[in-house]
This record gives C-alpha cells, structure tokens and sequence, in this order.
C-alpha cells in the first residue's frame, strides 16, 4: 500500500511516497480530487529518499493548498499545506511604464513584486479598469502561460496584439483595446499569493490618460546626448522623443570606449523612461566612445529601431531596416 506524507528534502518541502509500485506513474495537482476541473500536474521531479520516494516541485507548495496525490491514475491521498499565521509581507514594488500618458496601441505593461510569485492566478488578480471601475474585457491577452522573469518578481502583461494590428479579423470585430482620450488603471487585487501563498501586503493600481497612436520607427539618429567631460565621473545621458519600453532599456544600451572595450558603470533609466544616463566606473577616458543601441529596442507600442510593429504597407517610411546596432559616437573632452 501507498503511503504519502509531506516531507522535506534540503531546503525544501516535498512529498515523500512509501510502498510504490514498480514503475508508477506519480501526478501531484493542486486542488482536491473532486474539484481539480482538468488542471495541469505540477512540475517537478521524482528523487529516491531511502526506502521510498520524494515529489520535489519545481515551484514551492503553496500555504492553505490542498494537493491531490495519483499514482497510475487512481488518487493516492489528499494532502493540505497548513496556512500559518504570518503577516502578508510580499508588496508591488514598480508598475511600468510609468509614463502619465500612454499610446492607444499600447503593447505592454510591467509589474514588478518584491518577492517571488506563484503563477497561474494573474487572470484572476490582475485587470484594466475604466475610472468607474468597469473592467476592460478583453484588453489584456489571454495565456496559458504567464510571463513572469526567472525570479518571479517581474511580470509581463500583453495587450492582445490581435485587437491592436489593424489588419486583423479581431481589431475589426472588438477595435483597440484601449480608447484615445479614455483614461483607465491597471489594477493588482491584494489576493494576488506570493510564492508561499500569502496575500499581498495591500493593493496597487495606476492610472494612465490615453493619446494618440504610435506607429513610428525607435529612431536613435533624433536622440539628444549630454556629454560629460573626460577625467571625470559625471554621467553620459541620452534623452529620447517619446518613452521607451522599461523592460528593453535595461539591457539594449551600452557605451563603449576607446578601442571598444564597454564601459561598466550604473545605469539608471530616466523619469517616463524618457531618458537614460550611465555614470561610470572610473572617470571618463578622453577620446571616441560610442553608445550601441541594440535593433530590437522598442518604444510602448511595440516599434523598434528595425520594424513599426503594425506597418502600414502603403507607406515606404515604415519599411523594416537592417537589424544591426545603431552606434552614436561622442567624445569626452
């Protein structure tokens, strides 16, 4: 006979099964058996631990979580991770972008945490809302799988890139999901569960008016570079026309200096994502450095410095360019 009982394997919790069959299938889902409603196993491993086995997941139990057990199909037990009486500490640290205004083509938004997550319920937790409060059906994309960065603490929210392509049967059949001159809030309920399964330590929302569409090329050529002086440690800073994607400026710039070696230094991005500096390590060395602007860096509608992400085929300006950097040379002096 089976015998199934929570466990622990190092650092971490697990489930540890004595007495299985040669070769038996395990599943651990969470949910009890009658109302597991088709979800998907949990991830994780199967590790030997002395004369039986451990269910090690891939991402933590959840407090106050019921798991089902089945072993070749047939439940083996029905375990529940108590829900200790610990203070929510888990709270939304950033919400991007952090522009006032934002394009009606709007592609993404981020939402930043300051712990690790549990995934699966942002459907639930997270919406777009008019300023009385009716939520934004349809605006943000429908996905079996969230976005979330390897730390669970970043999260990537799409707005249906069906309903924002004009040529599409979903922008003519439901239009924009956002309306010019409309302001509306992305809202995060308290409920959402950290990765122990906490509630957040309260709420969080913010509010964007809504302009115009943007359905230019990221053009670096118009950016304005505030060069600092050689032998010292004041930032290089490049301000760009329009805000830009919160998520790609932090890994699509880099300034190199003579002979081409990078830069290290601090990089910080700039207020509405407007503008980016790097202040550097050691003092500046007089000579050519150039910043390098990677080709995939976008803006908050999704056009980047190679492709208008919904090109109009009839006009020439919006032709996709050569996905190579972009380098803008400066010299401190």
């Amino acid at each position: 006979m089976t015998e199934v009982s929570w466990s622990r394997r190092g650092d971490a919790d697990c489930i540890r099964l004595t007495g299985l069959p040669a070769g038996a299938d395990v599943q651990v889902r969470p949910g009890t058996a009658a109302a597991l409603g088709g979800l998907p196993p949990m991830a994780g491993r199967l590790v030997r631990d002395g004369a039986g086995l451990c269910f090690v997941p891939r991402f933590a139990f959840l407090d106050g979580t019921a798991y089902t057990v089945a072993v070749d199909g047939a439940t083996a037990a029905v375990l529940i991770r108590a829900r200790p009486d610990r203070p929510a500490t888990t709270e939304v640290t950033a919400i991007y972008p952090t522009a006032a205004e934002v394009p009606g083509n709007l592609l993404r938004l981020y939402v930043w945490f300051s712990a690790p997550m549990s995934e699966g319920y942002a459907a639930r937790q997270i919406r777009l809302a008019g300023d009385s409060g009716e939520v934004i059906a349809g605006a943000l994309l429908p996905g079996e799988h969230e976005l979330w960065d390897a730390s669970r603490r970043r999260l990537t929210l799409l707005l249906d890139p069906a309903r924002i392509k004009r040529g599409l049967a979903s922008h003519w059949d439901a239009g924009y999901p956002l309306r010019s001159g409309e302001p509306f809030r992305l809202v995060i309920d308290r409920g959402f569960p950290d990765a122990r399964g906490r509630p957040l330590r309260a709420g969080a929302e913010r509010r964007y008016q809504v302009g115009g569409e943007e359905r230019r090329h990221v053009d670096p050529g118009t950016w304005i570079l505030t060069v600092p002086p050689a032998r010292t440690s004041e930032p290089v800073q490049v301000t760009f026309g329009r805000p830009l994607d919160h998520g790609l400026l932090a890994r699509c710039l880099q300034v190199t200096g003579p002979g081409g070696q990078p830069v290290d230094g601090t990089a910080r991005i700039g207020p509405q994502e407007r503008s980016w500096q790097l202040a550097p390590g050691q003092v500046w060395a007089p000579g050519p450095h150039q910043l390098i602007v990677d080709p995939i860096l976008e803006d908050l509608a999704g056009n980047s410095v190679s492709r208008v992400f919904d090109r109009d085929l009839a006009r020439p300006e919006d032709e996709p360019r050569q996905a190579r950097p972009v380098t803008l040379p400066f010299h401190p002096r």
